[in-house]
């Protein structure tokens, strides 16, 4: 699974709307990956909370 923040582009004309500091592209792809890895743990982690529920749910 692929998870993306979005374009360069995008993301630094919200900035600019914002009237924030522009993020080189570089930099931008850093983020996106760690954000991606963050974001696939979190959904990792809460995929299994909800099976062991159902499964406990199940076994009552």
């Amino acid at each position: 699974m692929k998870v993306s923040l979005g374009r360069p582009v995008k993301i630094n004309n919200f900035l600019t709307t914002l009237n924030l500091t522009l993020i080189s592209n570089r930099n931008l792809k850093k983020m996106d990956a760690r954000a991606g890895e963050a974001i696939k743990k979190i959904s990792t982690a809460s995929s299994n909370k909800a099976a062991i529920d159902v499964y406990e749910r199940e076994m009552e």
